[in-house]
């Protein structure tokens, strides 16, 4: 299914597969994430939180708008995993909490 995505013409494919992880897909292949263990409190926002790390870590490499699109297709497979390690902790957290409460960039830079 990630292929077939692809094939329509994105530059990066991303499917959050909650308790198992995260998968994307870019013309380098699928790379995998697995979740950050914690203690589920609530999934009020998980997804909302993944993917708002998604959009930061795409923007903090430079990769987000129209003017980088190639640079977007060219990403490697150490910074997709890297941005969506990210993301992989900014859910866990979220989950550890009651409510959508997802973490702070001050609480993610503490690690």
């Amino acid at each position: 299914m990630l292929h077939r995505w692809l094939g329509l013409g994105p530059a990066l494919v991303v499917v959050t597969l909650g308790a198992e992880g995260a998968l994307a897909a870019t013309r380098d292949g699928v790379t995998a994430v697995p979740p950050v263990s914690v203690a589920v409190v609530d999934t009020v926002g998980a997804g909302d939180s993944f993917m708002s790390g998604l959009i930061d870590g795409l923007w903090s490499h430079d990769l987000l708008g129209l003017h980088r699109r190639e640079a977007l297709r060219a990403i490697d497979s150490v910074t997709v995993r890297s941005i969506l390690g990210r993301c992989a902790r900014i859910a866990g957290i979220t989950v550890s909490r009651a409510g959508a409460n997802p973490p702070t960039s001050a609480e993610l830079d503490e690690d």
